[in-house]
């Protein structure tokens, strides 16, 4: 089971993680949004580089001076535009040391705009198709070029687009995951913890050491039973919000002197059980007596008066059910209180 703060921290992880991924699909989407804008001017004006060429040759058949200085005009506008905005095109991680620049029309524009100022002659007819057949030509493959340059861009970014949505999509499934497993725990951990003390209630402790006797390797396995002695008198002369104190009290300091691997749960009203795996019957003994100094020693009375516990051990055997090993360490504590409390006995098991 993963304590609260391990799944606090994944969930703040993941939490992290969404933001960055939304950061970075709402900048994918300006960056897209802005540049598609670039993306149709180029291949547009290219077409239009094109057709201007046509339109410039046909007026200079019509001799029609003015209309033809307008189309060289617009074609010069467009490759300018072309040259100026080609950088948008670019996608730093494919395209390093690449310019897309209307390099193939340029040259052979200059030599057919240098021909249509030239006077109408046979030669210079002849001389205008064939530059203007190169021309349009190279125009049209500039188009194709760009437009092949858009349709790789679009689906580059459209696909990292794709990728951020559903990275996204899935941190959010994960963080509910997360969210619905940390419930759970929750819930899990209030229906087996005793909400006043903080230990194990009796069913979360039985099912601990049903877990636990399954293992062979736990064996020895020593059981303490013990009891605040004259509690009901201290709810009785001091209430019961000093009853409770006295009980949470005990029950962190006792926590505080046992293993980890130890299982400490509240059997009820003010008797506690601890279960103690890899521990013969001395062992416990000698925590036994330490847990009750312990407690004799806290200052939780408003008067000062000590609190005292008695104790009852025995050994759990891996033949005996765990009720039959409670039956004779509560034997045990039985006898403490007989002999006046504030002690320790033991009710050793009869060997399998």
């Amino acid at each position: 089971m993963q304590s609260k703060g391990s799944i606090s921290f994944r969930m703040l992880y993941k939490l992290a993680a969404l933001m960055f991924i939304i950061v970075a699909a709402g900048i994918l989407f300006l960056y897209e949004s802005a540049k598609e804008r670039y993306y149709a001017e180029i291949v547009n004006y290219s077409g239009k580089v094109r057709g201007d060429i046509q339109r410039a040759v046909k007026f200079y058949l019509y001799g029609d001076k003015k209309d033809l200085k307008l189309a060289i005009q617009e074609v010069e506008d467009y490759l300018r535009i072309i040259e100026r905005d080609s950088k948008y095109l670019l996608i730093p991680a494919l395209d390093r040391n690449t310019y897309y620049l209307p390099d193939k029309v340029k040259p052979c524009w200059k030599r057919l705009k240098e021909l249509l100022l030239l006077p109408r002659t046979g030669e210079n007819l002849k001389k205008i198709f064939d530059v203007s057949e190169k021309c349009w030509k190279a125009a049209d493959e500039t188009t194709d070029m760009y437009q092949r340059i858009v349709s790789r861009n679009l689906f580059i970014l459209n696909s990292f687009f794709a990728i951020l949505f559903f990275a996204a999509v899935g941190i959010i499934f994960l963080l509910i995951k997360i969210i619905v497993f940390e419930v759970n725990q929750k819930l899990e951990k209030r229906a087996s913890i005793d909400n006043l003390t903080g230990a194990l209630n009796r069913a979360s402790l039985l099912e601990a050491y049903s877990d636990l006797s399954q293992k062979e390797k736990s064996y020895p396995i020593s059981l303490i039973v013990f009891d605040l002695d004259h509690f009901k008198r201290i709810n009785d002369t001091y209430g019961h919000n000093i009853g409770d104190e006295v009980l949470k009290r005990v029950t962190a300091e006792v926590k505080k002197h046992i293993r980890k691997t130890d299982i400490l749960g509240r059997w009820g009203g003010e008797e506690f059980v601890i279960v103690l795996p890899h521990t013969d019957l001395e062992a416990a003994k000698r925590l036994a007596e330490r847990l009750r100094k312990l407690i004799e020693g806290l200052k939780i009375l408003p008067d000062g008066a000590k609190v005292t516990s008695s104790f009852g051990i025995t050994e759990i055997l891996p033949c005996e059910t765990f009720k039959k090993a409670f039956e004779r360490a509560d034997k045990a504590l039985y006898r403490a209180k007989q002999k006046g409390r504030n002690r320790i006995e033991i009710e050793p098991p009869e060997r399998c």
